[in-house]
């Protein structure tokens, strides 16, 4: 072995020697500070380029990131948003990530997998901690915006999240925030199953139609757009389109905050009416055992009294 190494560096110093980088005999008289230098791949002080043995190493810089699963769902979600949520394929994520799809395999099994990360991952956003003092009705209000938010921060998520049903951990504390207050507020069991979805489909189904994904709410952001279609409302002939005529400019108007806020406060006075009247039918069919009672007792009073 010590044979082989003695050969090995004789072929580099033959080697050095041919690009006339240094000869042995220089490499004797030089000082040993020249000497370290010329090892440690300094520049040489004849103006020659020095040897591709003493390059330096590769920045850490430059090379490749570590694939990890956290990378695989950050630049799954940067697909999403720059394409659309059509757009996420294990080929093209691999692609993006300057690997062969296989590769992707190690960290997700399968698509499914990988929208149900990146779902629970957007989700972990929210921030789920309610103050239980605060009526239920505004605790789930504030839920409701929260979930909104995060959501239209992160385009074309929601448009996964209406396909999937995720049980991710982040996902699972959402739902427990959202079922928590229907819970205390006195709901039934079927009833609050039936106010949480509720809540969470308008939340979601709004925030599918984003800004930035729906042409509607692209065009009456446009002042230039929106003047242009109030005045084609103005201009439709009265006796065919009476209402258009008189409201069209008071409905395409750059007002989405306003409106996602409105319809929640319906939805959720809705809820609170069905909770505290008894004569009314329940949350999703026939009425209540009180309504029913009541009802009867009415219809044998009337009886005996005729």
């Amino acid at each position: 072995m010590y044979t082989e190494h003695r050969s090995y560096v004789k072929v580099i110093v033959q080697k050095l020697e041919h690009e006339g980088k240094v000869s042995v005999e220089d490499r004797a008289k030089a000082p040993p500070n020249k000497r370290a230098a010329a090892a440690s791949g300094a520049p040489a002080t004849d103006g020659k380029s020095r040897s591709l043995w003493f390059s330096p190493p590769m920045n850490d810089q430059d090379r490749r990131p570590q694939l990890t699963r956290q990378r695989v769902v950050a630049e799954g979600l940067a697909v999403i948003a720059q394409d659309g949520a059509q757009a996420l394929t294990m080929r093209a994520l691999a692609a993006r990530l300057g690997v062969v799809p296989g590769a992707l395999y190690h960290h997700v099994g399968n698509k499914q997998q990988l929208q149900d990360l990146l779902l629970d991952g957007v989700l972990a956003e929210i921030e789920v901690h309610l103050d239980p003092s605060q009526p239920w009705t505004e605790q789930l209000k504030l839920l409701a915006h929260r979930l909104r938010q995060v959501l239209e921060r992160h385009p074309g998520v929601a448009a996964i999240l209406k396909t999937r049903d995720p049980l991710g951990p982040h996902s699972l504390a959402l739902a427990e925030a959202f079922l928590a207050p229907l819970q205390a507020a006195g709901f039934g069991d079927r009833q609050a199953g039936l106010a949480f979805f509720l809540l969470v489909d308008y939340t979601v189904g709004f925030a599918v139609s984003s800004p930035r994904t729906s042409i509607n709410e692209q065009r009456v952001r446009d002042t230039a757009i929106r003047t242009q279609l109030h005045e084609f409302f103005r201009s439709l002939p009265p006796d065919r389109f009476p209402a258009l005529v008189a409201l069209g400019e008071h409905v395409w108007v750059d007002n989405r905050e306003e409106r996602f806020t409105a319809g929640l406060d319906v939805l959720v006075d809705g809820l609170e009416q069905a909770r505290r009247s008894p004569h009314r039918p329940a949350l999703g069919g026939r009425p209540t055992t009180t309504a029913r009672t009541t009802r009867g007792r009415q219809d044998a009073q009337q009886a005996v009294a005729g």
